[in-house]
């Protein structure tokens, strides 16, 4: 990567930081763990054990290479911003030994062209359930999580955008409905697991038109090894389907979205509170993809437990 790439990386990261370092302040100090559907860009990225009452989650993203592609799955170029920085603060709170409830915060920054916006992104509320617990006298016996979140709706979309290159668009300006289930197998030095969750989202009129984006099923599957007793890598594939749109009421022919991401996480124990999270992720170049936007994204994260 040349010098210029990095110095404007790291000048659109800087005020980022900066917000991150001012949250951590104001957190006050054990190890993650995992689900399949943790770390892999998801959009609840916090796991309570049954041991931790309290987590916070502080995570740096920055996304690029977007591409538009069409129902054949051809590459086109994508109209817009370029790249786009996050930074996203997250705390899970236990609410009893098998349930946890969990907040999700992002701020957004658009660039373009040496031009940028900021904006508060989409906060979003889960919940999980802890179904079945994992037993050190029955090591293959998986974890297994009901989980329900709700995205709501704070920043523009494409559809309200005030500006040609529509950089002022952050969020696709729906609320959104996600239930499912999450099994994960890490009491081994192979670990990994599989998610499924139905997504529904609301219709809703923006701009001059009543957009349904149609409901979906996303499914993960992770695959990783244990490197010392505290450390781990994982990969694995998000695949997400969607049925046709409505806009106005009317089906749009040919609609249907297909997409497919691969994603490798690396999960390193900084002390016993707290682990350092790297992950990269590339959508839509793997498999059958189609009516959809392909991007590459990098993240940083630290993951804190408290007592």
């Amino acid at each position: 990567m040349n010098k210029g790439i990095v110095l404007k990386i790291t000048q659109g990261l800087l005020p980022l930081v900066c917000m991150g370092a001012a949250a951590l302040t104001l957190l006050g100090s054990r190890t993650a763990q995992a689900c399949a559907s943790c770390g892999s860009g998801s959009d609840d990225p916090l796991i309570l054990w049954p041991n931790e009452s309290l987590k916070t989650y502080i995570g740096f993203a920055t996304s690029g290479s977007y591409k538009t592609v069409d129902p054949s799955g051809k590459f086109g170029s994508e109209s817009g911003p370029t790249a786009r920085d996050s930074l996203t603060l997250a705390v899970a709170q236990a609410l009893r030994q098998d349930v946890f409830f969990s907040w999700t915060m992002p701020f957004l920054q658009n660039r373009l062209s040496g031009a940028s916006l900021r904006s508060v992104g989409d906060p979003m509320a889960a919940v999980r359930w802890s179904w079945l617990l994992p037993e050190f006298s029955e090591p293959w016996r998986p974890q297994i999580q009901v989980m329900a979140s709700h995205k709501f709706v704070l920043s523009r979309s494409l559809q309200e955008s005030n500006r040609p290159d529509l950089l002022d668009a952050f969020g696709t300006g729906l609320p959104e409905t996600k239930v499912g289930v999450d099994a994960f197998w890490g009491m081994h030095q192979v670990k990994g697991g599989f998610a499924w969750a139905l997504l529904f989202p609301e219709e809703r009129a923006l701009g001059r038109a009543v957009i349904f984006p149609g409901n979906g099923l996303r499914s993960t599957f992770t695959l990783g090894h244990a490197l010392g007793e505290k450390s781990k890598v994982l990969a694995g594939l998000v695949r997400e389907t969607r049925q046709q749109r409505r806009t106005d009421g009317q089906l749009v022919s040919n609609s249907e979205s297909v997409s497919h991401s691969g994603f490798i996480t690396l999960d390193v124990s900084l002390f016993d509170s707290s682990t350092l999270r790297l992950s990269f992720s590339d959508r839509g170049r793997l498999f059958e993809n189609k009516n959809m936007i392909a991007s590459q994204a990098w993240s940083a994260a630290l993951l804190t437990t408290w007592e």
